[in-house]
């Protein structure tokens, strides 16, 4: 069993250098992925500070029993915490453009048909893209 299991990781292995699938396929996975998270963007806020909360009870509660605090301990609950936090600034803060780019709107199909037909002496390029 072994056996077969490296051979079919050797193959793998080899046939990634000529055919870089696993990359796109990951890529794909992680999109999906992202979109899925998203949805639950406010339960893993929520379940975060939770934790952070807990992590401040334990660390104020061990010193109550006479152990000292480390100061790695310290700061990666300070660095977490500040994590947190610019999460959930960042989850209120409105969505704005760069300076100097247009924002994003909505699709209206017809000044957008109107804008492509207009351009028919040129060359037009139309990308859709999907976070999924």
């Amino acid at each position: 069993m072994a056996s077969s299991l490296a051979a079919a990781i050797s193959v793998t292995a080899a046939l990634s250098c000529c055919l870089p699938l696993g990359p796109f396929l990951l890529a794909a996975g992680f999109a999906g992925a992202s979109g899925f998270f998203l949805s639950l963007q406010p339960y893993l806020i929520a379940f975060a500070v939770l934790i952070l909360a807990f992590g401040f009870v334990q660390a104020f509660r061990a010193r109550k029993c006479g152990r000292r605090r480390r100061i790695f301990n310290a700061a990666v609950l300070l660095g977490s915490t500040g994590l947190v936090v610019s999460a959930i600034l960042y989850s209120f803060a409105p969505a704005a453009a760069p300076a100097g780019q247009q924002s994003v709107a909505a699709l209206d199909l017809a000044s957008f048909r109107e804008s492509f037909n207009a351009a028919a002496g040129r060359t037009r390029v139309v990308v859709l893209l999907s976070p999924t």
